[in-house]
């Protein structure tokens, strides 16, 4: 497994996505899968440091962020004071009352649990979330490819701010995306290894479903079709037959 010291170097370089028109759409398109209601309590289950939490805060949802990555909560912190934020791991019991939250999202972080973990992961998310609530996940998908989404970047920026521009800019961050391009490599490296588990759309789909989850979505392909993202929603009680959400 990437030990904690990994996890730390990889976020402090994380927010270089930032500059990434497929990323800020992949953050857009969670948040209008959500359907954000104005009070609405809503936990991001792998919040790094923070840049989905941030949009669905600023959408009027009571946002808590969990992460098991103390540095990125910290980068998170910065900025936003006020975040609430849990240091929790998804491989174990998390720290909420059964039906606590309307809502959860997690983003690109199911893919690096254990795979013989992932389903317990998805069960303990089922049992803290509200009978009808939704739950929206998106992770990489099984032959993702992180430079199909750079190169989707840069010709979107080109487009958008211009050559002169974007080239600064992909200079200024060089180092950074040089970085990242490796910490996906040795990501990739443990999910050949069978630590972890890169995630088809039929198989996130059969995840959500044995968790307990219904009305599943079909697989969205998205972040440069690179991506596969469900959305699916708790029963009501516990005859799946006769549930209604």
């Amino acid at each position: 497994m990437l030990n904690s010291k990994f996890w730390a170097n990889y976020f402090k370089v994380y927010d270089s996505l930032n500059l990434l028109i497929p990323y800020q759409e992949l953050l857009e398109t969670i948040c209008e899968e959500l359907e954000i209601k104005k009070g609405e309590k809503i936990l991001e289950a792998g919040c790094g440091t923070g840049n989905l939490a941030l949009k669905i805060k600023e959408r009027g949802a009571e946002v808590v962020g969990l992460d098991n990555c103390q540095e990125a909560l910290d980068i998170y912190r910065k900025k936003d004071p006020t975040a609430k934020l849990v240091l929790a791991d998804l491989r174990e019991r998390l720290p909420f009352p059964d039906n606590y939250f309307d809502k959860i999202a997690s983003n690109n972080t199911l893919y690096i649990i254990p795979k013989e973990r992932q389903l317990d992961t998805l069960k303990e998310l089922y049992r803290i979330l509200k009978p009808r609530g939704k739950i929206v996940i998106a992770n990489p998908k099984e032959d993702a490819n992180v430079l199909s989404i750079y190169l989707l970047g840069i010709k979107q920026s080109i487009k958008k701010r211009g050559w002169k521009k974007t080239l600064k800019s992909v200079i200024k961050f060089l180092p950074q995306t040089l970085k990242m391009f490796y910490y996906n490599y040795l990501i990739k490296k443990r999910e050949r290894s069978e630590v972890y588990n890169l995630l088809t759309g039929v198989k996130q789909k059969e995840l959500l479903q044995k968790a307990g989850f219904v009305k599943i979505s079909e697989t969205k392909f998205i972040y440069a079709n690179q991506g596969i993202l469900n959305i699916g929603f708790k029963m009501i009680n516990n005859d799946k037959k006769t549930d209604k959400i």
